[in-house]
């Protein structure tokens, strides 16, 4: 009988994960079927012995959907709306053609008010190839 075994009807689901991840699901697993010590797996996983007990515990309650990273499929903090986006990318296609990121920032945040950075000017230009 495996010690880790979530083969029922409460794990069922896709879970995305990293190479780094799955190398952690692996590790864990023969943790779980003993072939392995937890001074081992640390070794492997090139972390402390503390944190393979914490993984250890959360892959025991939570299943593998517990080592994927917590924010993977959500929007992040600093996206700014799309609608902003595209008002933004409008005035600098019309007004603005032919202006460098830089420029085009400082224009939009004169004459227009906006208030982003530079950064997300910069990123949104090239994702747009403006």
């Amino acid at each position: 009988m495996h010690f880790c075994d979530y083969r029922s009807g409460l794990f069922d689901m896709l879970v995305s994960m990293s190479d780094k991840e799955l190398k952690r699901l692996s590790v864990l697993q023969e943790i779980c079927d003993q072939r392995i010590s937890q001074s081992q797996a640390a070794q492997l996983l090139h972390i402390s012995e503390r944190q393979i007990r914490r993984l250890l515990q959360k892959y025991k309650a939570q299943g593998s959907a517990a080592l994927a990273h917590a924010a993977r499929g959500q929007t992040s903090n600093s996206k700014i709306p799309e609608e902003l986006r595209l008002k933004c990318l409008n005035i600098v296609s019309n007004q603005f053609h032919g202006f460098g990121p830089t420029l085009a920032h400082e224009k939009l945040t004169s004459i227009h008010g906006f208030d982003i950075s530079v950064e997300t000017d910069c990123s949104q230009f090239v994702d747009s190839s403006l």
